[in-house]
């Protein structure tokens, strides 16, 4: 145990010293502006994650010696010993994740600072202002997607929330899983969030933050992912860009070790391959979509392909497993003006009307029917 204890204190002393000395970095972080603060933050967060790894085990093995039976206790120990192992495994692969990210984007510093006089009243968009063609950011703008046995609706709210002082439309996004018991339809959430967006005058769509939770039988199990531009050090990132540059990438959001997904434009005028699906029946691309590629590194080797068609927005999202499509998809079948596009047959809903219900009882003051 001693021997373990040790090592977590040499991780963190390892990670200290890659700190700069603040008697000669003025500032404290004066050495990491230039050239390597993107691979020193992954340096930085493997470290985190070993000595994250080493107290997961600690505290399994504390477990094993006192709360388990002495007949159990070597199984215990065993069953620590190879979840540390993973574990270890899990934090090379991320860090490789992150440094592949770094290739993407540089090593600079992700300091961007938006200033909220460079953003649209999200009042405009749709009206005077012109939305953001991959992304539309329209009150009302509604699009289902469907995937296997989960249908999700995504809503623009008429609500508008300021994110660390720029101007967020509000937008509900919930997913269900869609089943069928005794020849009724039932809905029953699996992910419920709000996600806030703004519309910079280039056009722009920023990724300003949201509040998510995953459902668990009812009953709330985790809110990982959530963060808000401004707090804790969290930052806005560009969810699309108006007019993206093949080859080029962004940061979409930025809060370290909870969300830190980024995008790369791949293409301006394509379609889905034929090992993605190919092409989504209502709204197909016939070679005019945007297609990224979308990565969190927490999850190393899943990706996903997605497509945006210009006017409409997001139309499919392809998965991806080591580059190479896995068949699994999530594609949009009916865009409309509001809410109320849930009743188009279109949209493959088995049950309007139970969808209604289910979306009133998670967000009651949104999107409740009068």
């Amino acid at each position: 145990m001693a021997r373990h204890l040790s090592i977590v204190l040499s991780l963190l002393v390892t990670a200290a010293l890659l700190l700069p000395d603040t008697a000669s970095a003025g500032n404290g972080f004066g050495k990491h502006r230039g050239k390597q603060a993107c691979s020193t933050h992954a340096r930085l967060l493997r470290h985190a994650c070993l000595a994250d790894r080493m107290d997961d085990f600690l505290v399994h093995v504390a477990d094993c010696v006192y709360v388990s039976s002495a007949e159990d206790e070597r199984d215990c120990k065993s069953d620590a010993r190879e979840e540390r192992a993973e574990k270890g495994e899990e934090c090379a692969d991320v860090f490789d994740a992150r440094l592949e990210l770094c290739d993407l984007l540089g090593e600079e510093r992700f300091d961007v600072e938006f200033d909220p006089a460079d953003f649209v009243d999200p009042d405009d968009i749709g009206d005077t202002v012109a939305p953001n063609p991959y992304w539309p950011l329209t009150e009302g703008h509604t699009h289902v997607i469907l995937g296997e046995g989960e249908v999700t609706v995504v809503t623009a709210t008429d609500e508008v929330r300021d994110v660390g002082g720029l101007p967020c439309r509000v937008i509900r996004d919930l997913a269900f899983e869609e089943e069928e018991d005794g020849g009724e339809v039932e809905y029953s959430a699996v992910e419920v969030t709000q996600d806030w967006y703004a519309q910079h005058i280039n056009g722009d769509t920023i990724y300003c933050g949201e509040n998510t939770y995953e459902i668990e039988d009812g009953l709330v199990d985790n809110t990982d992912g959530s963060f808000a531009n401004g707090t804790d050090r969290a930052r806005a990132g560009f969810l699309v860009r108006a007019f993206p540059v093949i080859g080029s990438g962004d940061r979409q959001e930025m809060a370290t070790d909870e969300a830190e997904d980024y995008v790369r434009y791949e293409n301006l005028m394509t379609s889905p391959s034929a090992a993605e699906g190919g092409d989504v029946p209502a709204f197909p691309c016939n070679g005019n979509c945007l297609q990224t590629f979308e990565v969190n590194p927490h999850d190393p080797g899943e990706a996903e392909h997605k497509y945006y068609r210009p006017g409409d927005g997001f139309v499919l999202a392809a998965k991806l497993a080591d580059g190479v499509p896995t068949g699994e998809r999530e594609e949009v079948s009916c865009i409309g003006d509001s809410i109320d596009v849930l009743n188009d047959a279109a949209c493959g809903i088995g049950d309007p009307e139970a969808l209604f219900d289910a979306l009133c009882a998670w967000a009651p003051e949104a999107l409740c029917l009068d």
